[in-house]
């Protein structure tokens, strides 16, 4: 008996329709499941998606402005109706079937599994893992890395809409909570980590899928810059610490200003 459709597809984009067709070509290829209702594709400003969309048969809107990743995630999940987000953006290449399945049943074994991750093991940024399974089939990321990561991600993975109404239905909304320098700032990083902060705290573990991966990055230079990309970016440290700058001030009246 056919199962119900029950993941939305959410793709974030912002005008590189080459990286987009790639993308989408390269999931349709891989995606075995067959649980898939829709996939829909969120731009970011007024460009418009609508041929690549149609040979993919996704859907698109647009926000007609640059509003940045992560309102524009706000707005694509606030559409999302089925309990099931499959989270990707424009510019990831899938080249191995059956992760859709796998990160199902990871997410149906334990309601604190908050996400599946599909990057190869050698692939995480860094970020280790902190237990494997005998057979290397999944492993569990590690929390506290960096001091502040815990193993949330806007990388291509399977999630539940449930858990992301736990924040109030909105990442932009967190209240900011800590702060690290990061060396490659960009907009969307202090929410990521806020999020990743916020699920530990309530007991959730991310995990990831088999160590030769599923999925890989294609658009690492082709990186559409945001205004808030190039300010100092704090997000680890208390608010209280003394500013890493060295100006002897704590972050909240320094530096921690500027991203407050």
């Amino acid at each position: 008996m056919q199962q119900a459709a029950d993941i939305t597809v959410v793709v974030t984009s912002c005008n590189r329709y080459d990286l987009l067709a790639r993308t989408l070509d390269s999931f349709r290829a891989q995606e075995t499941e067959g649980r898939v209702a829709r996939i829909l594709v969120a731009e970011d400003g007024d460009a418009d998606p609508t041929a690549v969309c149609a040979r993919f048969g996704a859907e698109h809107f647009r926000t007609m402005e640059r509003v940045g990743q992560i309102k524009l995630i706000d707005q694509a999940y606030a559409r999302v109706q089925t309990p099931f987000i499959f989270h990707l953006e424009d510019d990831w290449e899938f080249y191995r079937p059956g992760f859709m399945e796998k990160s199902r049943a990871l997410l149906e074994r334990d309601p604190k599994i908050l996400l599946v991750q599909l990057r190869a093991w050698n692939d995480t940024g860094g970020h280790p893992l902190s237990h494997t399974a005998p057979d290397n089939s999944f492993g569990v990321m590690a929390t506290g890395y960096c001091d502040c990561w815990h193993g949330f991600t806007f990388n291509p993975g399977l999630r539940r809409l449930s858990d992301y109404r736990l924040l109030g239905g909105s990442y932009e909304k967190q209240p900011r909570t800590m702060y690290v320098i990061a060396k490659t700032p960009t907009a969307a990083l202090p929410f990521e980590v806020e999020a990743s902060a916020f699920y530990h705290r309530l007991g959730y573990r991310a995990f990831i899928l088999d160590e030769g991966g599923y999925v890989r990055h294609t658009g690492a230079d082709r990186h559409v810059r945001s205004a808030a990309d190039s300010s100092p970016d704090l997000i680890g440290l208390p608010r209280n610490a003394l500013c890493p700058c060295g100006s002897g001030r704590k972050i909240k009246h320094c530096h921690g200003e500027l991203t407050s």
